[in-house]
C-alpha cells in the first residue's frame, strides 16, 4: 500500500512540470520536479519484488522504468536547486542585444507556442512568447534577466 501512495505523489507532482509554460513559477516547478523524482525513485526501491502490480506485469522492468523516470526527473531539477541562491538573492544573469536568431513555432495541437532569441550565443526560449512576429524582433533589441543553469527566464523586455 506504501509504494502505491508514493507512486500516486510521484504522477501528481510530476503533472505541474508538464504544465510548466502556463504556471510560470521557479519555486513551484523546482518542488514539483524534486518532489516527483524522489517518489518514483522511492517507489521503485521499495515495491516489493514479486509484484504484480500494473494489470499482472512482473515488477523488475516497471522499477527499472519508474526509477529511471525517477532519476531524469531529479537530474532536470537539479538545474533549479541550483539556481535557488540566485534566486533568493535576486541575482540574475541579464542578456542585452540584438538577437542573431529568432526562432518562432507556432502553437500545434501538440506544443504550445514557442519563441526562440540567441543573443552572443546564448539561445534562450522567451515564456510567455511575446506579442511580436519573428521578422518585427528580428531587429529589435532584448534585454533578457535568466537564471544560468536552469535557464529559467525572470523577465524579458523588447524596444
Amino acid at each position: 500500500m506504501f509504494f502505491y501512495i508514493l507512486f500516486g505523489i510521484g504522477i501528481l507532482a510530476f503533472v505541474p512540470i508538464y504544465f510548466a509554460e502556463n504556471i510560470n513559477s521557479f519555486i513551484f516547478i523546482m518542488a514539483s520536479g524534486t518532489i516527483s523524482g524522489f517518489s518514483l525513485v522511492s517507489f521503485s526501491i521499495f515495491v516489493n519484488k514479486d509484484w504484480k502490480g500494473f494489470r499482472g506485469k512482473n515488477g523488475l522492468p516497471m522499477r527499472i522504468i519508474f526509477g529511471g523516470i525517477g532519476v531524469l526527473v531529479l537530474i532536470m531539477s537539479h538545474f533549479f536547486w541550483v539556481d535557488l541562491p540566485n534566486y533568493i538573492t535576486e541575482n540574475y544573469r541579464t542578456l542585452e542585444g540584438v538577437p542573431s536568431e529568432v526562432e518562432y513555432f507556432p502553437p500545434s495541437g501538440k506544443t504550445g507556442e514557442s519563441f526562440f532569441v540567441t543573443i552572443e550565443g546564448v539561445r534562450l526560449p522567451l515564456t510567455p512568447a511575446p506579442k511580436v512576429s519573428e521578422e518585427e524582433a528580428e531587429g529589435r533589441y532584448f534585454t533578457i534577466k535568466y537564471f544560468p543553469y536552469s535557464e529559467w527566464i525572470v523577465d524579458y523586455k523588447i524596444e
